[in-house]
């Protein structure tokens, strides 16, 4: 009895040894942050792990691979993969416990759900924000109107200075204003996202289209800004405000720039909805380590501990609520960043999203540059959207 209890030991160590648990990741700052999670798991299950750092087209390499039942058990990637691989079957549907569930931000659950589904574990998530620079503005407005009238004396267009500039033609920084009354992509329903019922034309949409027509034409942005140009001018000083991102920071502290993070101002009474952006842990459907797959993200990975590492290597808004509420503490900038996603909307995920982009660029260099009628303007996007 003792011999078949130690030859089924060793078979199932070596069955172990044939089937390792495979991670997929592009990030060598994921890959640092999980290597020792990765060890912890191994040596309590006695099942090996490896995590691979493939190139920026991963998503297309896992979708080569997961066709014909190959690749990893779990695949690191942005949400917005979500609704194609899951309509090709080859995401696993993710029964998540109620006590992890509790303890995971809503709004990043909602990011890799499809069609009522889940299909990854978010571990991160970011938006976009308002930064100030401190000796041009030293108090955040809760309004653009108080922003524009009260630092009017900042602009001066000849010499490069502005109150507020951002990507202005750039859907996805423009986006929080065409949201912020009600603007949408496509109608979210019980079912997921519906993408015959298109939002971009409606009135809420229009008064967002209202509201960065007169940034343009009343001179307060140059309609050839972009992302660079407008954080150039604020790392020089010369703007009060602008938008971006978390990946902003590192600049700016590099640099020693005086800023301040907030949400979005209010415009016409209504605040500014981003975009919501989220990376997560998704399981190949036809993976030989299904249970192992659940049990290292349940366990390892979707922890505290697990996203203070994840935070310490690659520092993005973590998901879990503990996590949360430690780094808060010591980084106001999270907690600023965490305020504006909790306001916004996550990334439609859905393959439908593709044309949207360039409809909606287009859009914005018309409702900028020329003096077509935005409902026209706003129709024509909508159309080309529900063609395609």
């Amino acid at each position: 009895m003792k011999n078949f209890i130690l030859l089924t030991f060793f078979l199932s160590l070596k069955l172990a040894a044939q089937t390792p648990l495979t991670i997929w990741t592009s990030n060598e700052s994921i890959k640092k942050a999980l290597t020792p999670l990765a060890t912890k798991f191994a040596n309590d299950f006695k099942h090996p792990v490896e995590i691979n750092i493939l190139n920026k087209d991963l998503t297309s390499q896992f979708k080569t691979a997961a066709l014909t039942n190959k690749g990893p058990d779990i695949f690191l990637w942005a949400h917005d993969v979500v609704g194609e691989l899951a309509e090709s079957g080859l995401l696993a549907p993710i029964q998540l416990p109620k006590k992890l569930r509790d303890q995971l931000l809503p709004v990043a659950l909602e990011a890799f759900s499809y069609k009522g589904q889940l299909y990854g574990y978010p571990y991160d998530l970011e938006a976009v924000a308002f930064f100030c620079h401190k000796k041009l503005v030293p108090k955040i407005p809760e309004t653009f109107e108080q922003l524009l009238h009260d630092y009017a004396s900042l602009q001066n267009p000849k010499e490069n200075r502005f109150i507020f500039l951002y990507d202005i033609k750039n859907f996805f920084f423009s986006f929080p204003f065409i949201a912020a009354d009600g603007g949408y992509i496509f109608k979210n329903t019980a079912e997921g996202l519906n993408a015959k019922d298109v939002g971009l034309a409606n009135s809420g949409a229009q008064t967002g289209f209202k509201f960065i027509r007169y940034l343009a034409q009343n001179k307060f942005i140059p309609t050839s800004t972009d992302r660079s140009i407008a954080f150039g001018h604020f790392k020089e000083g010369k703007v009060g405000c602008t938008i971006d991102g978390p990946w902003a920071l590192a600049d700016l502290r590099a640099a020693k720039i005086p800023y301040s993070v907030s949400t979005i101002p209010k415009i016409s009474g209504k605040s500014p909805r981003p975009f919501i952006g989220a990376h997560g842990l998704m399981i190949r459907r036809t993976s030989p380590n299904l249970e192992l797959a659940q049990e290292f993200i349940e366990k390892y990975v979707m922890t505290k501990a697990g996203q203070l590492s994840l935070y310490q290597e690659d520092p993005r808004g973590p998901t879990q609520l503990e996590a949360i509420k430690e780094l808060s503490i010591k980084d106001p900038d999270l907690r600023a960043f965490l305020e504006s996603a909790k306001l916004g909307i996550p990334m439609p995920n859905i393959p439908a999203m593709g044309p949207v982009w360039g409809a909606m660029g287009t859009a914005l260099t018309r409702a900028v540059e020329s003096q077509d009628e935005l409902n026209k303007i706003l129709q024509d996007a909508q159309l080309q959207i529900l063609v395609k």
